[in-house]
């Protein structure tokens, strides 16, 4: 199910019009509209927060519906409480950022992943390779 049909289904199970979800959560109805016919791309994380706080849910709820964050094995188990994992890529793309003070550029984004992927590089090389060839490669270091 998208992203779009499960914000109608949570508003919709709250009981609350269009309108009253624009009144509770600070976000436009005419924005909310869009999202729900599926006529906007996925809103931003301070967007989400607003649309939590409208439909009182869970703020990380509305991040993994969106993609924002990834669903780990034990958020099905009741009761138990793992941070969120955030999809840094998609993080990095789709968000305005700063850094001390600074705010960032397209470019200096796209830097920031290309470095990134350089970071992980041999990570992502071994993930899914058996142990013994994991070790070699990390002695060769």
């Amino acid at each position: 199910m998208d992203f779009y049909d499960q914000l109608r289904d949570m508003r919709k199970l709250k009981g609350f019009t269009i309108r009253e979800l624009a009144d509770r959560s600070g976000v436009s109805a005419a924005y909310i509209s869009q999202l729900e016919n599926g006529n906007r791309g996925v809103p931003s994380p301070d967007v989400l927060m607003k649309l939590s706080e409208g439909l009182n849910i869970p703020y990380t709820e509305l991040m993994q519906i969106a993609g924002y964050l990834e669903k780990t094995a034990s958020d099905t188990e009741e009761g138990s409480y793992t941070k969120p994992r955030v999809n840094l890529r998609r993080f990095l793309r789709e968000n305005d950022l700063i850094f001390d003070g600074i705010e960032l550029t397209e470019l200096d984004k796209e830097w920031i992943e290309r470095m990134l992927t350089v970071m992980f590089w041999k990570e992502k090389q071994l993930h899914g390779k058996d142990e013994q060839t994991a070790e070699f490669l990390y002695e060769s270091k």
